[in-house]
Formats: structure tokens, sequence, C-alpha cells
């Protein structure tokens, strides 16, 4: 398939904003693994983590992470073997993600936020053999211990200190494998082709069925990092016009936190102030006490930090660089920042099979309300019709996208992995699952999301996996999940449900909600119930969220 000529000119090359290029050059013998490394030898005795009173200078963290390697090889991670890490942003979730992949391990992150049930599957489906793990998650993990086939369990306290579950079976501490490397070792000299050797399995969802694993290699990554690099360079030298200080809040087992914050890091030298959990009150104090200029967030964080009454009184002016990802930036907030910071914001797009980021709009470009920007470097969009003819400027369609940074497929799934890749022009484009069009000066806007996808305070939430447990519920005879527009989160999340004949008008909203939050993560169960007679279906009995949106809009 011929490409069209908007596409094959780049077009958007004469709109760009400054700071970022057409095309960089990418190294393909460049692994992850050279990043820290990197960051040790360019930054040494710079901080580069600030955790809560704990200061890490980059050195100190390339030691660790250098004995940490040590520790892993001892227990019998080798290259390939999948290394799962549940744990919060802290110097520990660094220093296990850099030496994995630095044995040529793949690491596959879980949510702190999953609860047995989730862990047990993402184990399961990824292959996992050793999982590191915060130690306050093990009752969820006793739960479905016997389920899963681990080498080892590794315990940390992020307060570092011992973890208070004894050392038992596969189970070890942390301080125990540390303990058992005296002196800092080197790097192994373990073969990696960054091309080739997958580097993580980031967990997405689709339209149906349960989150799959999306393979992304060394160069994905570093494609994406290097890419990010561009703008942050500019940013630093012609923007901000110093150092980078980070406030640090995106989850990073998610790769818009990983790849934006925890890899590229090492790249930029940057000092990041990190936080385990989004607190306001700590964002607060870091800001009117170390002013730091760069922020990475959703939405919903930007709107939570806006109205918290204490902020009232705080001078934000130091924030020069925000920037939304995961979700539509709306113009409202935009104003608001602008208004309270003096500066505009920065909107991205990308998604986790783009390792993730595909599009920029930093706060110098020249701004289109709703629109998230330009393409970055090395980095093609289009936009097709079902058929995969591509479209011309101003129609809309489905976005697509080819790029160094596009995954190689999903984790065992040659079928989906079938149907969101495609070939046309020399390349391999990407189906995003996004209604788009693009304007005549290259600018992308995204007009609905293809799939069902619910998007809550920047979370990915599949309405399938949220049906099949609250189907577990004695009281559910049918149900169906909808994302409902809220100005604060995003989307919420709804589910209509048939009541079983024997509970109708014997259970409440309120008991149905309770048992959800019980039984999955805490940004997943219904927000609001409601019971009805029946749902919309299809000749084949297809149950059509679609007509429940609408339905659900109008009311």
């Amino acid at each position: 398939m011929d490409l069209p000529d908007y596409i094959k000119n780049r077009y958007w090359k004469d709109y760009l904003p400054p700071g970022i290029t057409l095309e960089i050059d990418i190294p393909e013998d460049m692994s992850l693994r050279d990043l820290f490394v990197q960051g040790a030898k360019n930054f040494g005795d710079k901080i580069c983590m600030v955790y809560y009173t704990r200061e890490f200078t980059f050195k100190e963290l390339d030691n660790l992470t250098r004995k940490f390697i040590k520790a892993l090889q001892n227990i019998g991670v080798k290259k390939g073997d999948i290394v799962a890490i549940w744990l919060p942003n802290s110097p520990y979730f660094a220093i296990t993600y850099f030496a994995a992949l630095s044995i040529g391990a793949i690491v596959t992150a879980i949510s702190p936020l999953f609860v047995a049930r989730e862990l047990s599957y993402q184990i399961k489906d990824s292959g996992a053999k050793y999982l590191v793990m915060l130690d306050r998650f093990f009752r969820h993990y006793r739960k479905v211990a016997d389920e899963l086939t681990l080498k080892k369990v590794i315990l940390v306290n992020v307060e570092g200190g011992i973890p208070k579950k004894p050392e038992k079976g596969n189970i070890i501490h942390y301080n125990t494998l540390m303990d058992q490397v005296q002196e800092i070792p080197e790097i192994p000299d373990i073969q990696i082709n960054p091309k080739e050797d997958i580097a993580v399995i980031q967990y997405t969802g689709g339209t149906t069925g349960l989150p799959k694993g999306a393979l992304l290699t060394h160069y994905n990554i570093l494609s994406n990092i290097l890419q990010i690099k561009q703008i942050s360079d500019y940013m630093k030298n012609e923007y901000i016009k110093g150092d980078l200080i980070v406030i640090s809040v995106l989850p990073w087992y998610h790769i818009y936190g990983q790849t934006c914050e925890l890899a590229l890091s090492p790249l930029v030298g940057s000092k990041a102030f990190v936080l385990a959990l989004f607190d306001v009150q700590k964002i607060i104090e870091i800001i009117q006490k170390h002013r730091p200029n760069t922020m990475l967030g959703v939405t919903t964080m930007f709107i939570n930090l806006l109205n918290a009454p204490e902020i009232k009184d705080v001078d934000l002016s130091s924030l020069k660089y925000a920037n939304v990802g995961a979700g539509a930036l709306p113009v409202e907030l935009a104003k608001k920042w602008e208004q309270k910071t003096g500066f505009a914001m920065g909107e991205g797009y990308g998604l986790s099979e783009a390792s993730p980021v595909v599009t920029n709009s930093p706060p110098w470009a020249k701004k289109k309300p709703g629109s998230c920007g330009h393409p970055i470097a090395n980095t093609l969009v289009g936009i097709i019709d079902k058929e995969h003819n591509f479209l011309p400027i101003g129609e809309v369609g489905e976005l697509v996208v080819a790029g160094p940074q596009v995954m190689v497929g999903y984790h065992n799934r040659p079928e989906e992995t079938k149907n969101v890749l495609f070939e046309a022009g020399g390349y391999t484009w990407l189906k995003t699952g996004d209604f788009a069009k693009l304007d005549e000066e290259g600018y992308i806007f995204l007009i609905d999301r293809v799939k069902d996808l619910i998007k809550y305070k920047g979370h990915s939430v599949y309405p399938r996996e949220v049906e099949e447990i609250l189907y577990e519920h004695p009281a559910v005879l049918e149900c169906s999940v909808i994302g409902v527009k809220d100005p604060e989160k995003g989307e919420n999340i709804k589910a209509f449900i048939i009541p079983t004949p024997e509970y109708k008008d014997k259970i409440t909203e309120a008991e149905i909600i309770e048992w959800a939050k019980e039984n999955m993560a805490a940004f997943k169960y219904p927000r609001s119930i409601e019971f009805v007679s029946k749902l919309p279906k299809s000749a084949v009995g297809k149950i059509l969220r679609r007509v429940l949106r609408e339905k659900d809009s109008k009311s």
C-alpha cells in the first residue's frame, strides 16, 4: 500500500515547535543497561532522587543497582527471565528495574493498587518467575501464593527496614540479598540485542478481553527516551535555562512514568522528588521549599492540585513545565493552570504500545485548543478508514502511528497483534483505536476512542474485566459497564445490572459497590450502579455499550 503525499513529505515539518525536529540519530547497539551506566558516569555526585528524607546521587544508585544485579544473579535470574515488580515509586523500584534489565531479564511492573486476583493474572499471563514486592502487599500475595509458580519472592520494606514477614520457602528479604554482596561488582558482560530483546512487558487493554502485555524491546523504549530527550534538552537550555527539578508522581508501573521519568533521568541528569502516592500536602511542601520546575501528570492530578484549599496562597510560578498525558487536556484546566503559574501547560499523546509517547505540544508551542500537538521525531502519523485506506487531511478516521517506539506485538497473542499492526509504505503501523483528524498544519485532534476503554483518573479500566468480576456476585444476572463523562476524573465507571430474581428489590447500589471495592483495584470498581430490567443487545445477543452510553448521556 502506498502512502499519501502528506505522510511521505511529513508536511507538519514547517509547523513544528522549537526543539523538535523530524529526525534524530538512534543508536541500534545501545540498550537500557547503558542508560544508568551513563548517568553515573556523566552526573556522578549530583543528586538524582530525593525520596522523602533520603537523598541519592547518581553514583549511589549506580552502586546499589550493581549490587542488586549480583544479588539477582545469585538467586538464579538470567537473561530472558521475567521479573515482576510490585512496588510503589521508590529507589527500590529504580534499582530493581535497571538491575533486571542489565542482566537481560524482562521487566513487567504491576500496579500497587492491584489485589490478589489481578496480581495472579499478570504473573501467570506474563510468565514471571521472580517477584519483587512491597512487604505490605503480602496479604494479597498470600491469597494466591499456592497457584503461582514463582521461583523467588523478594520482600522490600521501602522505609529501609526489615520486612515483618519471615523468610520462608521461596520468600527472601531484599536486605538479606544485598548483605550477601560485599563489594560493588562490575556490570556483567551479557549480550543484549536492543532491536530483538524484550525489555518490558507492559500491560494494557483493548475493546474486549483481559489486559494484554505489549512487548517493548530495549530499542523501542530507548528510541522513545531519546525522542523525549530532544524536547528535554531544549527545555533545559532555552526554556527553563537550568537543570530539571522534577516532582515525580506519575506511577512507574505505568509506561508513562517509566519512560518519561524513571528511564529518562540518567540521560538528562534531572533531580526528582519521588513520591509513592499522589499527596497534595507533600507536593505543596516540595513546591514551597525546593521550587521544582517540572511536573508530569494526568488531568486529575492537576485538577486536584488547583482545587486544594491549601493551594490558594502557594506560589506555583516555579513550575515552568507541566505536561498532561494519559487523557485529553480540558481547555478549562489549561486556562486555570496558566492563570495560576504564568506558564502554558504542555500536552502529549501516547499509548503503551508506543512506549508510550507519540505526540507532544510543549508549553512554548503554538497552541490549538483540543489538539495534542505534532508527532515527535522519527514518528509518522496518519488517519485511516476501516479498510486501512489513508484519508485526506481534515477527515475523521482512526489514528495510526509508525516509528521506532512501536511495540513488536502482544505477548502470546498473535491474533490480537495482527489486529493492530499492519504494513504500508515500508513501515509497520500501529492502529491506536482512537478517532482523530489532522489539520492543515499537522496538528492532531483526538475526537473519541474507538475502544470501550474507560479512562478513570488516567488509569485504564477495561469494562469486560469489571463485568466478569461483577458476574461473581450472586445478585448479578446480567451486567454491562461503561464510562460516563466526569469533569474531574475524565470518566467515571458505571455498571448497569439486571438482578437475579431472588435478589430483586433486596440488594442496594451501596452493597454492590462495597463488594466491588473488596474484589478489584481502587480505580476499577463501579462508582454508580443502575438496576435495570433489560440491556440493549444486537441480533446475536451482544450487549451494546454504545447504546447505554447514548441513553446515559441524555438522562
